[in-house]
């Protein structure tokens, strides 16, 4: 298995993580989001904070050398908390 913190797989993870949030962001001015229910709407943007939190959290690893676990309020939890919303809604939506 490839050392994930030594080699280009970590700045590979940041690029993808970063490119993710921002189109998210982007995308959240498109007219089929404004159409989404407001969970959809809450699971999407707790996915772009997700994403932008874990890369800045490699970015302060790969700059400082610093454990890249968060004292405060975990922000990478976003990104799993956002899935699971979009998933739930998504099956609930699909299946009533």
């Amino acid at each position: 298995m490839p050392n994930i913190m030594n080699g280009w797989l970590l700045y590979f993870i940041i690029a993808v993580d970063l490119i993710t949030s921002f189109l998210i962001l982007f995308a959240a001015y498109s007219r089929r989001v404004h159409a989404l229910p407001v969970m959809s709407k809450v699971g999407i943007a707790a996915l772009a904070f997700g994403f932008f939190g874990e890369s800045s959290l490699n970015i302060k690893f790969i700059l400082t050398g610093a454990d890249i676990l968060s004292d405060s309020f975990p922000f990478w939890l976003l990104q799993d908390f956002g899935t699971l919303v979009v998933v739930i809604y998504y099956f609930q939506a699909k299946y009533k």
